[in-house]
């Protein structure tokens, strides 16, 4: 009995905490939110990254908007381009906890 009931006392916060971490989203999640979102506004015809392809098969490499001297401030392709600030502010905008 007594083994049970210790079992139980050390057992209940492990699985609290691990039900805390699954809904927790990462860092590293939302980057990939924030690069899926800003692509989402481009069409099937633009280029906005070097590893997209164009309308005709080929890839945009060099001739991407990202490659561009006056590239859009809200687009992002890869997720160093992310910063920490922007995925606090989607957080909180989405409501996602930490």
């Amino acid at each position: 009995m007594k083994r049970l009931f210790l079992f139980l006392c050390l057992a209940t916060p492990l699985l609290w905490s691990a039900a805390a971490q699954a809904q927790r989203v990462a860092d590293d999640e939302i980057r990939q939110m924030i690069i899926r979102d800003s692509l989402a506004q481009f069409g099937s015809t633009d280029c906005p990254c070097p590893y997209s392809y164009a309308w005709n098969g080929q890839q945009c490499a060099d001739k991407s908007l990202y490659n561009q001297r006056t590239r859009r401030q809200d687009l992002y392709c890869y997720p160093n381009d992310v910063s920490y600030r922007e995925i606090e502010e989607y957080r909180r905008y989405h409501e996602y906890r930490r």
